[in-house]
């Protein structure tokens, strides 16, 4: 509170400095004649104005985050809906892929893993979120959790869940098991941290085969309100976005989130498509 009053009591007497002077009467030209409208406040050095703003608020300039655009109203029943999905970024090639997306107008689904939500790649994070696509929780390095305790499940997505909040401010709904490991222990966990368990109805194996021809066959074999599988981190599935893209489009297909396809999915539950 008391950082407020600071900062509002900075901002009101250089306003008030500003507004003062204006309704003076210009003095004589001259070199040392003062400027029309400027006075007190032209003495204020905005340089130091800036410290002290940051003194009364620390952190004072932080990262903006993002503004998700506003939801959309889709009828997946009635359009033909396939969600693009995204695991183990982001990385390096997670711009390009938000590139080709958003060439299609394509909206998507990310399953991060929260060790490579860094300080170099969180605007990778910010940018998914500003484009309108899905963040989701991968886990936060790729174990197979089925094989983990109770707790260290919890430990896996609670630091996934943190990292991303203080990345781009948003909180995951929605969380896919890596390998697709999951059993009862996990689904109780991923129940009361509130995250629906997203598994796919089709696996492009982007990460196994390198023929990028192969990979877009596969994603385009999808059927209305089916859920995808690929990866944003193989040059693969980079060469494969362009073609099966064009393909989808040519199919009359509609790109959507995971929450977007199935509503609002239950807590804990697995879904495979719609």
């Amino acid at each position: 509170m008391r950082r407020l009053s600071v900062l509002l009591s900075l901002l009101m007497l250089a306003g008030c400095g500003r507004a003062a002077t204006s309704a003076m009467p210009a003095g004589p030209a001259g070199p040392a004649a003062a400027r029309p409208g400027y006075g007190v406040a032209d003495r204020f050095d905005p340089g130091m104005l800036r410290m002290r703003l940051i003194g009364a608020q620390p952190g004072w300039p932080g990262p903006r985050l993002p503004l998700a655009p506003p939801p959309r109203k889709l009828d997946c029943g009635r359009l033909k809906c396939v969600a693009l999905t995204f695991d183990d970024g982001p990385g390096e090639a997670t711009d390009k892929v938000l590139d080709l997306l958003a060439a299609h107008h394509a909206r998507a689904t990310f399953f991060v893993l929260g060790q490579m939500v860094t300080d170099k790649s969180r605007d990778f994070v910010r940018r998914m979120v500003a484009e309108g696509h899905e963040v989701g929780n991968h886990s936060w390095d790729h174990a197979a959790l089925a094989g983990l305790s109770a707790d260290a499940v919890r430990r896996e997505l609670d630091r996934t869940q943190d990292v991303v909040r203080r990345a781009a401010g948003v909180r995951m709904t929605l969380m896919r098991p890596p390998y697709g490991s999951t059993n009862h222990e996990v689904e109780n966990v991923a129940r009361q941290e509130g995250l629906a368990q997203i598994l796919w109805a089709v696996d492009t194996l982007d990460w196994r085969d390198h023929d990028p021809a192969i990979v877009a066959k596969r994603c385009c074999s999808a059927k209305p309100g089916d859920i995808v599988l690929m990866h944003d981190i193989h040059p693969t599935t980079i060469a494969a976005l362009p073609r099966l893209l064009d393909e989808l489009d040519r199919k009359g297909f509609t790109y959507v989130t995971v929450s977007e396809l199935l509503g609002s999915p239950a807590p804990g539950k697995q879904y495979f498509n719609r």
